[in-house]
Parts: structure tokens; sequence; C-alpha cells
């Protein structure tokens, strides 16, 4: 028989020392121990996993509030940044989230926010500021019986529900249900909300999944679940202390078999589990969660300010809203079409332009004037008062003539430069109670005339008359003087 070495006494002693001991131990160089590890604490300057293994980090408890608070903390000096879980099934930093300039944020692996754009699902706003407009467009949605609701925009159908999640969403007895792809090559079926899943044949829940994770095969009162496995059945499971005190990043690394999709944090013990995964197709951070910052912090992407409690980031000019709250000011440099009326004080309007057309008529008004294709009339009280077109133009009530038209200065009629000391100048016959006023060196000798009608004389002289009368209508009728002008 072989007696034990030395060194084999030593070392036996140490682990039977070990085994019971208590206090500090100090250990250079490797140690490996083969089994489970149970310590309250640990605190590494570096954790690495196997190439062929994933590490994943998961904070259990019975209750929500054992994993209230539990995540990441990054401290300096008297500095602290926190990625943590919060009740209520948020994952909250009191930092700020920022990624590439070619990265976004994106919900259900759908963009809803990039450097320069809000994602198309983003429909829904109450801004009351927005920049400078390229163009503004509205329509709307579909909706039957107020109990389907098909979204033209994301190609989804809600039945029982108004904000389908999914390609089809059915809200029935409070249960939200999808059925949809959140990514390239994977069909999406199951619950939205805290509910059980259950496949069914024949009337029977055949496989049950639970909203705590839990899946069941058979029926628990007619039993008859059979799980039929024609391959390899991997399982794994990964439990870590409530607090792991990190000085470098966390990682998660790729393998021969495995890839780095999947892998992230996961939340687990109350309700349904929480995630927080790296995800492809392309390449993003998935949460089921929401993402709650602290007041006063913002989404950046490219170190830039996208989105604040209150207001979008100066780089975002693209958007496909179809509602805004009340807005201060709007400002476009293009073209802008409003399918209706515009009801706004037209002081507040600035603009190089406003065009009217409704089909026929084509009115514009610009810093020139007003410009009509067809014609162009002034109202008040559905009562025209002033009309112009390309054959005429009128001033006053023609359905109440007896409305006074007041003219406030000299009045000028075919004169371009009146003498401004004459109250009226006409340059031209007159008609005044019927009857013509013309001027002449003599009574008129062509033309048609009426009793009544005047001539005045345009050139006096001692012995001649102011004027001529006609006394019997014709062409040019008979005329006789009148205003005998006499030496003084």
């Amino acid at each position: 028989m072989t007696q034990p070495s030395i060194n084999d006494s030593i070392l036996q002693l140490i682990n039977a020392e070990l085994a019971n001991s208590s206090g500090t131990f100090t250990h250079i160089g490797d140690y490996s121990i083969a089994g489970t590890l149970t310590v309250d604490t640990i605190n590494v300057a570096n954790l690495v996993t196997p190439s062929d293994q994933s590490l994943t980090g998961n904070w259990a408890g019975n209750l929500e509030s054992e994993i209230n608070g539990k995540g990441f903390n990054w401290t300096w000096g008297n500095g602290s940044t926190q990625l943590i879980y919060r009740t209520g099934g948020r994952v909250w930093t009191n930092g700020a989230f920022d990624v590439s300039s070619t990265g976004s944020y994106k919900i259900d692996d759908v963009p809803v926010l990039s450097a320069s754009t809000l994602g198309n699902t983003i429909v829904h706003s109450n801004l009351r500021t927005v920049g400078t407009l390229e163009s503004l467009g509205v329509s709307g949605d579909t909706a039957l019986g107020e109990f389907a609701y098909f979204n033209s925009t994301f190609n989804r159908l809600g039945i029982g529900t108004d904000e389908p999640s999914a390609s089809i969403n059915i809200l029935d007895n409070n249960v939200d249900i999808i059925i949809g792809s959140p990514s390239i090559g994977l069909a999406h079926i199951g619950t939205n909300s805290s509910h059980d899943l259950a496949i069914v044949t024949d009337n029977l829940a055949r496989i049950t999944v639970k909203n705590t994770g839990e899946v069941n095969v058979g029926d628990p009162v007619n039993g008859g679940g059979v799980l039929n496995v024609y391959g390899t059945l991997f399982a794994t499971s990964v439990q870590t202390d409530n607090r792991i005190e990190r000085t470098h990043p966390l990682q998660f690394s790729s393998t021969k078999d495995t890839s780095i999709y999947g892998l992230g944090l996961v939340w687990s013990g109350t309700g349904y589990t929480r995630q927080l995964l790296m995800a492809s197709g392309p390449d993003r951070l998935y949460t089921s969660e929401s993402f709650d910052i602290a007041q006063g912090q913002a989404y950046y992407i490219n170190a830039l300010p996208v989105l604040t409690q209150n207001s979008l980031g100066s780089s975002i000019v693209n958007s496909s809203l179809t509602t805004l709250g009340t807005l201060q000011s709007l400002s476009v440099t293009g073209t802008s079409v409003f399918m209706g009326s515009i009801d706004a004080n037209l002081s507040t309007i600035q603009a190089q332009a406003l065009i009217f057309n409704n089909g026929v008529n084509t009115v514009t008004l610009d810093n020139t004037g007003i410009n009509a294709g067809v014609s162009v009339a002034v109202n008040v009280s559905t009562k025209e008062i002033i009309y112009g077109d390309n054959a005429q133009i009128s001033i006053g009530d023609k359905t109440l003539q007896s409305k006074p038209v007041k003219v406030f200065g000299p009045l000028s009629v075919n004169v371009n430069n009146p003498d401004p000391s004459l109250q009226f100048t006409v340059n031209g016959d007159v008609s005044i109670g019927g009857k013509r006023f013309t001027s002449a060196t003599t009574f008129p000798n062509s033309g048609i005339y009426q009793v009544g009608d005047i001539c005045w004389n345009t050139i006096p002289q001692l012995d001649s008359f102011v004027g001529w009368v006609c006394t019997v209508s014709g062409t040019p009728g008979e005329w006789s003087g009148f205003g005998k002008i006499a030496s003084q």
C-alpha cells in the first residue's frame, strides 16, 4: 500500500479546515470547485464564462417587491447610474440611453425613434410645437361596429381593441390574444397580457402555457398528456444571488453552436417574465417592459437628445403623426394642403400666398393683392357689395339700391391725374336724372338725343350762350340756346 505524500496530507488538512472555517480566507493561484458555491456576496474583478456556455443575469423572487430595485449600478466618486427593475413592469434608469446615429429605439421590433425620424407607428401626440414642416397630410383608420378596428398604417386588425399590438389582436374576456411576427422568420401566437394560453383539440386543453412560464401537457382533469421529443432536449436554469457588485461590464459571448441573440436580463418570480434581451433582424435590445427614465433626463441618439418629458429634439424633422395638440405656432416652407375649412385669425397667418380653389374659380391672396381666375366678390352678411370679372365691376348692393355708397375724397372717372381741388371729375359725358350732359363748341349735329339733354358751350363768348338744350328728341334733335352771355 502506497503511503500518502506529505503534500497530500497538507492538502487534506487545508480542505478539512476550509469545510468548517470562518473569517477571511486568502488564496493565491487557481482554485477549482466542482459543485455549487453558495455565498452571500460575490465581489470579483472580472467574471468570465467558459466559451461553450452563456451567462444570463436573473433576479428572482417570490413577490414582485423582492425584485424591485434589482439590476445594475455603476458608481464613481459621488456619482451613480442605475438600470433596475421597478414595481409595475418597468425597467428604470436615472441616466440616459444613448445609441449610435444609425441605431433607433424600438418597441416590439418596430422602430419608434431614430436620430431624425419618429417611427411610422407613432401616429398620436400632444405636441404643442413642431419644427418647419415640408408637408402635412391627414387621414384616418377604419372602425367596424365599434368592435373591429383596422389600422391601415401598420396593416393590423384589432377585434375588441382599437390599438392592436400585432397583425391580429383579439381582446376577449380581458385576455389580449395576438397573432403576428415580431421579427423576420418568427411567427408570434399567444397572449400579450398576463393570462394563460391553451392549445385545444376536441375542446380539451392539450398544451397549456401558464402566465408564469410553466408549460403543462395534457388536461389537468382528464389527463392524457404525452410529450414526445424526437431529438435532444436541453434545459438550462441559472440562479444567482439577488445582489452582484461588478467592476466590469456584463459580457454575453457567442459560441460555435450558440449566438448572442436571446441573451440578456430576465426578471421572474411574480406574474409573467420580464426581459431585456438582444434580438436580431436587425440587431437591437428588446424589452417586454416600458423604459422609465428620471425626470429631467432624455433619450439620446449619437449624443443628441431626441426625446424628453415634454419635447422632441431639434434633430427630429420627420414624422408620421396624424394628430397634434394645440399648436402655438406653425411654419411650413413648402406647399401645404388643408382638406377642409381653416378657422384662424388672419393677422397670425404668415405666408407668401394663400390660394383658394373650389374647382371652378381660383383666388390668390398675396402681397400684390387679390387675384381671381374667373371672378371675385366682397360680401357682407351674404350680400354682395363689390363684384368684378372680365366684363364688369360693380359697387353696391343691387338688391337694396337705397343703401348709400359713400366716397370720402375727390372722385374721378377716366382721369389719371384729377385736380385735387375738385370733388368730382369726369372725362366725358354724364347722365343725371336720365338727362345727358355733354360739351362742345356748338350744339350737336349728330347722335341721338332726348328732350332735356344739355350741351355746354366749351368756348363761351360775349353775346353767345352758356349752352344749348334739346327741345325736340331726334338725331340729333332740335336745340335752343340758353344763358345769354351779356356784357357787364
